[in-house]
Parts: C-alpha cells; sequence; structure tokens
C-alpha cells in the first residue's frame, strides 16, 4: 500500500468508529499526512522497535500509519535505563492518530479562531491546526530546539506556516493572546495559570491530565467570568509530561530503607495500583505519592513514596501471600486503603465522572459527578 492509501485506510477507520465528525477536520487529516512529519531515522515504536525509512521502508510506513504512538525522540545515555528498556525514557512523541482526532473533536474548532499550541512535538498537530483554521490563527511553543527546527521542517514542506517559538509552554505565550483555544499535546498535574489568563471567557483548554505518570485523561476546561473555570474529563490516554519549571523531584526506587512496619495480607495488593479506573481514583484521594515496578527474586512488585522520598511503601509477592513494608512520616499504604473503601463505597467511579474546577481564588480541586458535591483540593505538582 502507498502512504496515500494507508492514510486514507487510516481515517476511515477514525471516522467508522465515531471520533473524528467534524469535516473541516476530516479534510485537515486528509490533507496533511502523517508521514511528513514521522524523522525517517531514530524513531521508535510504542514497543520499542527502532524504525529506518531507508532499511525497511514497507515497517517503517505500516508503523506511520497504525494507530498508535511512535516515539521520536529519547533521553541520551546518561540517563539510566529502566530493567527491560532498550532505550531511555522517552522526551517527544507523535501521538496516536485518534488521540489527537479525539482532542481536537473536544477543542469544537471553528472558523475565525485563534489556537496557542503547547508542544510542537513533530509538527503533525500544528499542521492539522493550521490546515483547519488558517496559519496565522495558530501559535504553537516547544522548548526543545531540535525538535522545533525538525517540527519546522516539516511545516514548511508541507506548504504550511504557523507561528512556532521555542518557548516554555508552562507560560503560553502573551505576545499572541488571547486565545479561543488552548490545546496542550504534553499532559499536567496543575493548569498553569498562564493559561487561564490567556484564553478567552468561554474559552476552552483541552490536554491530557493526571496525577499518575504517563497516564492519565482528555481534559475539556472552560474559563468562565472571574477567572473560574470549570471542566470534565473524558476517557483515558497516556501522555508526555509539561516539563515544568523548578527542581526535578527524587527518583522513584527502592533505595532498601528498613521498613516501621510489616504487613502480610492474602488479597492482591498490586491490582488496584495497576488497573486504571481505581488507580486514578487513588491518585484524586490520596496525595502526592509517586510509583514504579519493582523487581526482585520472589517476582513482580511495586514501590511508592511520596514527593521527598520520606514516606514510602514495598509491595512485593511472599509465597502464596503478599508483604506490603512502608516506612517514614506518613501511612501511606493505610491512606490507601481508606480511600478504596471510600472509592467502593460512591460506586466505583470511572475516571469521566471526575473533573477539575479552578475557584475564583485560583485553587484547583477535583471533584466528582457535580462540580458542587464532593470534591478534593489539588496540591502543587509533583
Amino acid at each position: 500500500m502507498t502512504a496515500r492509501e494507508r492514510n486514507s485506510a487510516l481515517i476511515e477507520a477514525i471516522i467508522a468508529d465515531g471520533t473524528l465528525r467534524d469535516a473541516a477536520l476530516v479534510e485537515a487529516f486528509r490533507s496533511v499526512p502523517r508521514h511528513l512529519f514521522i524523522p525517517e531515522s531514530g524513531a521508535v515504536t510504542a514497543r520499542g522497535g527502532r524504525l529506518s525509512a531507508e532499511g525497511n521502508p514497507d515497517r517503517w510506513l505500516a508503523a506511520v500509519y497504525a494507530d498508535n504512538a511512535i516515539v521520536t525522540r529519547l533521553e541520551g545515555p546518561e540517563v539510566p535505563r529502566q530493567r527491560g528498556s532498550q532505550q531511555g525514557p522517552a522526551t517527544s512523541c507523535s501521538s496516536a492518530p485518534t488521540v489527537l482526532a479525539r482532542m481536537l473533536e473536544l477543542a469544537d474548532l471553528a472558523n475565525g479562531q485563534r489556537v496557542l499550541e503547547v508542544g510542537t512535538g513533530t509538527g503533525w498537530n500544528t499542521a492539522l491546526l493550521a490546515h483547519r483554521l488558517g496559519d496565522r490563527a495558530v501559535t504553537s511553543l516547544e522548548i526543545d530546539d531540535r525538535l522545533l527546527a525538525a517540527a519546522r521542517q516539516a511545516l514548511h514542506g508541507a506548504g504550511l506556516s504557523p507561528a512556532t517559538h521555542l518557548s516554555d509552554g508552562h507560560d503560553g505565550h502573551s505576545g499572541d493572546a488571547p486565545y479561543d483555544r488552548i490545546i496542550s499535546l504534553c499532559g499536567v498535574r496543575r493548569v498553569p495559570r498562564a493559561w487561564l489568563e490567556q484564553v478567552t471567557e468561554g474559552g476552552l483548554v483541552v490536554c491530557p491530565w493526571g496525577l499518575l505518570e504517563s497516564a492519565g485523561v482528555l481534559m475539556r476546561l472552560e474559563r468562565r467570568a472571574g477567572g473560574t473555570a470549570l471542566g470534565r474529563f473524558h476517557g483515558g490516554v497516556g501522555f508526555m509530561a509539561l516539563r515544568t519549571p523548578g527542581s526535578s523531584p527524587s527518583p522513584v526506587r527502592d533505595a532498601g530503607q528498613q521498613p516501621d512496619e510489616y504487613r502480610l495480607t492474602q488479597e492482591d495488593p498490586v491490582s488496584p495500583l495497576l488497573t486504571f479506573a481505581p488507580a486514578f481514583a487513588l491518585s484524586v484521594m490520596v496525595p502526592d505519592w509517586r510509583m514504579r515496578r519493582r523487581w526482585i527474586g520472589t517476582g513482580s512488585g511495586l514501590w511508592l513514596c511520596d514527593r521527598r522520598g520520606e514516606s514510602w511503601v514495598r509491595i512485593y509477592p511472599y509465597g502464596t501471600s503478599w508483604m506490603v513494608e512502608q516506612g517514614g512520616p506518613r501511612s501511606i499504604w493505610d491512606e490507601f486503603e481508606d480511600a478504596l473503601e471510600l472509592w467502593a463505597g460512591l460506586g466505583r467511579p470511572e475516571p469521566n465522572r471526575f473533573g477539575l474546577a479552578v475557584d475564583p481564588d485560583g485553587g484547583q480541586r477535583l471533584w466528582l459527578d457535580d462540580p458542587d458535591g464532593r470534591s478534593w483540593p489539588l496540591g502543587p505538582p509533583i
């Protein structure tokens, strides 16, 4: 199959499943093929397979037009590799086509709108926006100079020239504000103040959101009067995190500390943390924790800790049971048990029953079912 045929088949599939509905967006996807924005060498599939348009052009093209993310930039060799990984952590990717279609449909785009895009990345979404709204309606920000240079070249090759800037997307871009829409391809844990200041009243912020690392939901947030905003979550999605200012958090790793408490249990404590709905609820109801898989001689477990690594939990198989160890000033596992009991009592809500509210004082809180009902305050980003 040619690139044109593969692109057409992909678009028809996205239309058939109901994801892509706006006729103008359909035309944009048809006119701006993905392969123009994927590097011919150095890209990696979501499963870690390396892609080369020269070495294996059919495999490269098949991967480009599969409905999957493609990693387009990896950290260098100075970054420690995770066990079993063949490369360092990903710092940029081309989102799966269905994810882009969902985001653009949620943005409710219309002629005459002005859009700020955070995270130019490969430039494909930038190109879709520019085709839909016009070059002059789109401003795109990218923090990585090498990514931006490649995206600009790809955009030029596609005959498009939206405004692109080397800039920290956390701060938005006041020079072209206000915007009717702010669309971020980078996930956030707290909506930056600058975005809410630079979007018009009645305007929308659409982006991945989540407290779980690299996994969350799509959020559509509407700016309202008085600096307030209200939004609901829409389905799960993986994402690259927005690079935020400030020092990096301590690594999530098992440093071999001696526990303050041991607990042996027959009930599997790992499943709720590896199943999206309860894990998402725990991220909302229990503040300030992070998680990594842990590999030991008895099998696969988990390591959790708070922001500073002072309080932690270690979980691993122990014969036919599970051992839960915790230490530090917080009893994080006790907080998890209380939260899981609350989640079950609330009917085991899926993530799309939650939403985000920004209050007049700038405080952000997560709510369940009704913005005026049960809610949880959102602390500073981890």
